[in-house]
């Protein structure tokens, strides 16, 4: 699952350059549709990809908020930039794994990694999420679950540079303590203590 976000992050970072935005304040959505020749249309129905005659459209739900079209947006975008096919006439396990593509791509392409990291988020996890929602113009409940897959993802980074040092040579167990709180470093000597005496 690691390698499978760090390529999405990669992904979208990449897609966001290419698209020249640098900082939420610069994304707009209809301009990024544009941007790629996708044509976007609000109607009363659930929102979709279609593709017609080599042009693709993406249709929102018009009565849904501003912050639920956005994030439908990029649900639907991942299908176009990612997926081929007629969803319809496909297997199930394909199609839930396309699902599970898109949802994953939704949330780190309207919430990046790469614009999150240059961010100071508050400390309370509250306004930490206000902020999220209303910097990236998203719902509460998608800022909740996005904050969610961002502090496990810097946690797993922070697990695999741990295991990293105490399987790595004294070269680079130097360069990582030069990097690291002294506590963390503290922690990940009592680590490989204990895992040589075992």
């Amino acid at each position: 699952m690691g390698d499978y976000l760090s390529h999405l992050e990669e992904y979208v970072k990449n897609l966001y350059s290419r698209l020249g935005i640098t900082s939420p304040h610069h994304i707009d959505m209809l301009k990024i549709a544009n941007d790629l020749d996708i044509w976007v249309h609000f109607e009363d129905m659930g929102s979709m990809m279609v593709k017609y005659d080599g042009m693709y459209s993406i249709i929102l739900n018009q009565k849904k908020s501003q912050e639920e079209q956005w994030e439908d947006f990029g649900h639907e975008l991942c299908h176009v930039l990612k997926h081929a096919g007629n969803h319809f006439q496909m297997n199930k396990l394909f199609r839930e794994l396309q699902e599970f593509q898109a949802n994953q791509f939704m949330y780190h392409f309207c919430v990046p990694t790469f614009m999150l990291l240059q961010m100071e988020l508050p400390q309370w996890r509250s306004q930490a999420l206000a902020t999220i929602a209303t910097v990236f113009r998203v719902t509460k409940d998608f800022a909740e679950k996005r904050l969610e897959m961002f502090e496990r993802r810097k946690a797993g980074i922070q697990f695999q540079k741990r295991l990293a040092y105490l399987l790595s040579d004294k070269r680079q167990k130097a360069e990582y303590e030069e990097d690291q709180p002294p506590l963390q470093v503290a922690e990940a000597k009592a680590l490989y203590n204990i895992r040589r005496r075992g």
